[in-house]
C-alpha cells in the first residue's frame, strides 16, 4: 500500500512538473478589461497556455487573486493581448459557481449560450442563429427568470423586469416575443435622474431616447464606437503628417508597424496610451508622442449615454 501510495505521489510531481513547462504569457486584468502591470491591482489573472499534443488552439485560464478559477476556455489567437475564442468557453462565479456555458467560433458566439445567477438558479438561454444572408446572428431569448427561479420568459415570450448591475444599478423592463425585444424597453438607474426608452420591432431597435439630469437626447442606434473628430480619414492624415521618422530607425533602414493601445473617455480624451506591440525604441516613443497630441475623440455611445472605449490601431513607419 505505502508503494502505491508513493508511486502515485511521484505521479503527479512527474505531471506538475510537465504542467510548470509548458509555454504561457500572464496578463493582469481589472472587471472593465483595462490591462495593468502587477497582479496586486488586478481583479482577474489570465493565462494563454501553449496547446496540448495534438491541439491548434490555446488553453485559455482565468483566475481570481484568491486562486479560485474564473474562465477556461481555448483560443485560437491572441492580438493586443484579447483571445480570439474557440469552442466550449465556461465561467465561474467567485464563489464557485458556474457563470456560464457558451459556445464560439472564430470569436462569435454561436448555438445556446447559459446563464446562471450566484446561487446557481439558471438565469438565460439565449439562442444564436447564423444568418443565411452572411450578415449578423439573430439573438433569441428563449428562457429568462429570477435568482428565486421565476420564469419571466419561456419559449420566446414573457414580460421581463429585472435590476441590473449596468449604470450602476438600474431596473430594466420590456417584452420578448418569440425570443425578440418587442415595443417599448425601459431602463431607470437607481442613482440620479437618468434612464432610456428604446422601440424594438421583431428585435429590430427603432429608436430611443436617453435622459440624464433633465437633459433629453435622441439616438438612432443602440450603440457607437468613438471616432477622431473629422474623421479616420483626417486622423490618419494627421499622423502621417506629424510623424518625426527616428533618425537612429532611419540609419538601420527600420521599418514597420507599431501598435498602440489607448481608452476613448466619456469626454472624448485619450487615456490610458501604451505600447501594445513593440518596434524600436525611438519608434514606440514617436508613435506615443503623436497619439499624446492627437486631440480629443468623439466619445463611443451605449444607449444614447457617453461610454469609455478602449482602441487599439497600428502607427506605420515606412521609409
Amino acid at each position: 500500500m505505502l508503494k502505491k501510495l508513493w508511486v502515485f505521489g511521484a505521479l503527479i510531481c512527474v505531471l506538475q512538473q510537465v504542467n510548470a513547462q509548458k509555454k504561457q504569457d500572464v496578463y493582469y486584468y481589472k472587471n472593465n478589461g483595462q490591462l495593468v502591470s502587477d497582479k496586486d491591482s488586478a481583479d482577474f489573472i489570465r493565462i494563454i497556455q501553449e496547446p496540448d499534443s495534438g491541439e491548434t488552439n490555446f488553453n485559455l485560464i482565468e483566475i481570481y487573486p484568491d486562486g479560485k478559477k474564473k474562465a477556461i476556455g481555448k483560443v485560437s489567437s491572441v492580438l493586443f493581448s484579447m483571445p480570439v475564442y474557440e469552442g466550449q468557453y465556461l465561467s465561474y462565479h467567485k464563489n464557485g459557481k458556474k457563470e456560464s456555458t457558451l459556445f464560439y467560433e472564430r470569436n462569435n458566439l454561436t448555438g445556446q449560450a447559459y446563464y446562471f445567477f450566484e446561487n446557481g438558479t439558471l438565469r438565460q438561454i439565449i439562442e444564436h442563429k447564423k444568418s443565411e444572408t452572411n450578415g449578423p446572428a439573430k439573438i433569441l431569448v428563449n428562457y429568462q427568470a429570477d435568482s428565486l427561479g421565476h420564469v419571466m420568459v419561456k419559449d420566446g415570450n414573457g414580460h421581463v423586469l429585472e435590476h441590473t448591475s449596468s449604470f450602476n444599478g438600474a431596473t430594466i423592463e420590456g417584452d420578448y416575443k418569440d425570443g425578440f425585444k418587442q415595443g417599448t424597453w425601459i431602463m431607470k438607474a437607481d442613482m440620479g435622474d437618468k434612464g432610456y426608452k428604446e422601440q424594438y420591432e421583431s428585435g429590430q431597435f427603432i429608436s430611443g431616447e436617453s435622459e440624464e439630469n433633465g437633459v433629453r437626447y435622441s439616438y438612432s442606434a443602440i450603440e457607437s464606437l468613438p471616432i477622431p473628430k473629422g474623421g479616420m480619414q483626417r486622423f490618419y492624415s494627421y499622423l502621417k503628417g506629424t510623424m518625426k521618422y527616428p533618425a537612429d530607425a532611419r540609419k538601420n533602414n527600420i521599418q514597420g508597424k507599431v501598435y498602440i493601445s489607448f481608452v476613448v473617455d466619456k469626454d472624448g480624451s485619450l487615456d490610458d496610451i501604451k505600447v501594445e506591440r513593440k518596434l524600436y525604441p525611438s519608434m514606440d516613443a514617436e508613435a506615443l508622442r503623436i497619439i499624446r497630441l492627437s486631440g480629443k475623440w468623439m466619445p463611443g455611445m451605449q444607449h444614447g449615454f457617453p461610454v469609455r472605449v478602449k482602441y487599439s490601431i497600428p502607427i506605420s513607419f515606412s521609409l
